[in-house]
């Protein structure tokens, strides 16, 4: 079960990312589809919700969308989470459109 300090730092944080890490364009980004863009991500999983088809990262600097953090996303299937556990680092891709955030592939490093 989750804390509500948990709950409380992990929505702050998506608040903040949300506000802050918009129109940030990165030449290095690829275009996955119109107004689509993946950006390469690292860092170690804290928590993983098959159900929910989420993921909590506690993620190194991801340039041209944000600043390191730890962060909850939604995995665009839930077999990107299968054979990880917390702990694990982990590199992937998290795909960005229309300012929703979504991982697309994640891979122990």
């Amino acid at each position: 079960m989750r804390s509500l300090l948990h709950v409380l730092i992990t929505s702050a944080a998506v608040a903040v990312s949300a506000l802050g890490c918009q129109g940030q364009p990165d030449s290095s980004s690829q275009t996955q589809a119109a107004g689509a863009k993946a950006y390469d991500v690292r860092g170690t999983v804290v928590a993983l919700d098959a159900g929910k088809k989420s993921v909590t990262l506690d993620h190194e600097d991801i340039p041209g969308l944000m600043r390191a953090m730890t962060m909850d996303f939604p995995v665009a299937d839930p077999a990107v989470l299968d054979g990880l556990k917390p702990g694990d680092a982990v590199r992937g891709k998290i795909r960005v459109e229309g300012g929703a955030y979504s991982v697309t592939n994640l891979k122990k490093r």
